[in-house]
């Protein structure tokens, strides 16, 4: 059986008991291997999860917030199960003693592996010395050949709004590139282009390398009104710059 890493997490008491949350940057590589391709706001499937060679039946669903009363926020997918149903129970006789788990996507669709990330569990202070005897003889160049989507915007606009903000970032109002002589800052969109396809001023934000990763992987909401990002743990930022969004 093929597998494909899909994503990487920190194993939490959530895990035992009732699953974990699939980041929106995985759903649609997630998305390839499921039957029905990607899940509707709302809708629940069940999948199977394979764990220490054995099946379990999960669910994978799409949490069915209020769209109306939150429309800048991204769908949220769980892969969810009861504290008592056969996969806890083995997730708690596998996990108990790991720290890192990841989800890997198979050759079949609906099916996928769920390991421990022992790579991740061992590294630990004295082995980092020896980072530099490790080797991958696996490296190479491989040419690929298919249909390929690419984004086809206007980046001017983008580097407009670069050039009001003398490239430095909404959020922490820092030039993060100016010690080295050097002009780095991203174009986020508010509303993620892949869904919306909206390159207008009104849909994007500067900000620093460091504050897009920090967005994409934690999925905070924007409060247009506030000027703010909300995160799940309940972290407010507002906007340190802002000229153009009104």
């Amino acid at each position: 059986m093929t597998k494909n890493f899909l994503l990487t997490k920190e194993i939490t008491e959530s895990l035992f008991n009732r699953g974990f949350a699939v980041p929106v940057a995985a759903q649609e590589i997630l998305s390839l291997s499921l039957s029905g391709g990607r899940l509707r706001h709302g809708e629940k499937r069940t999948i199977k999860i394979f764990l220490g060679g054995e099946p379990f039946d999960a669910t994978l669903t799409s949490v069915d917030f209020d769209i109306k009363k939150n429309l800048t926020h991204k769908d949220m997918w769980q892969i969810v199960w009861s504290k008592n149903s056969p996969v806890a129970k083995k997730i708690r006789e596998v996990f108990t003693a790991q720290k890192f788990f990841t989800l890997h996507a198979t050759d079949m669709k609906d099916v996928f592996c769920l390991e421990t990330n022992a790579a991740c569990d061992e590294l630990t202070l004295e082995n980092l010395l020896d980072l530099s005897t490790l080797t991958d003889a696996q490296a190479q160049l491989v040419e690929r050949f298919g249909l390929t989507k690419y984004r086809k915007v206007n980046r001017e606009v983008g580097e407009r709004l670069k050039r009001e903000y003398r490239y430095r970032c909404q959020i922490c109002g820092l030039d993060v590139g100016l010690f080295f002589g050097a002009q780095v800052c991203d174009c986020h969109h508010i509303n993620y282009f892949s869904v919306s396809l909206d390159n207008a001023a009104s849909n994007l934000l500067i900000v620093c390398p460091n504050h897009h990763r920090i967005i994409h992987a934690a999925q905070p909401t924007f409060d247009r009104e506030r000027k703010l990002f909300r995160y799940p743990n309940g972290l407010e930022e507002v906007l340190r710059l802002n000229s153009h969004l009104l």
